[in-house]
């Protein structure tokens, strides 16, 4: 979420998916409320809602198509920024070009354009949230 995401979307703030199933039971998130959830291509949502469900959410929603799909459909209406892409693409943007993000070589988190013209990243060796 860090590169793109929704206007107003709640980011869990997880690094991995593995560790989704502890966000989902220490959130405090209204159980009763609608939750609409997106991902790049749709696959991991459906784990997401299955396992939201069972730990009571009450309307649990995906995006069909993912972001992927939505940018297709909609374009980047209510989207901030760029969505990371599970392959050498690294980023695309709403109309769906390749952007300049790359991944850090070390800890794989995605970097854009302005995050790799800082003095923290090093190609190859570190970049600024590996150094934090």
């Amino acid at each position: 979420m860090r590169i793109g995401t929704f206007e107003n979307a709640v980011d869990f703030d997880i690094s991995t998916f593995r560790t989704f199933p502890d966000a989902v039971k220490n959130t405090s998130l209204d159980k009763e409320k609608t939750v609409v959830m997106f991902c790049t291509g749709g696959i991991r949502c459906e784990k997401a809602s299955a396992l939201m469900l069972k730990q009571g959410f009450q309307d649990v929603r995906q995006l069909e198509g993912g972001v992927l799909g939505y940018f297709e459909e909609v374009g980047g209406a209510h989207w901030n920024g760029d969505c990371f892409v599970f392959d050498r693409r690294v980023a695309v943007d709403p109309e769906m070009n390749v952007t300049g993000a790359e991944v850090c070589f070390a800890c794989r988190e995605p970097l854009t354009e302005e995050e790799l013209d800082s003095p923290l990243y090093v190609p190859a060796v570190s970049c600024p949230y590996c150094v934090e």
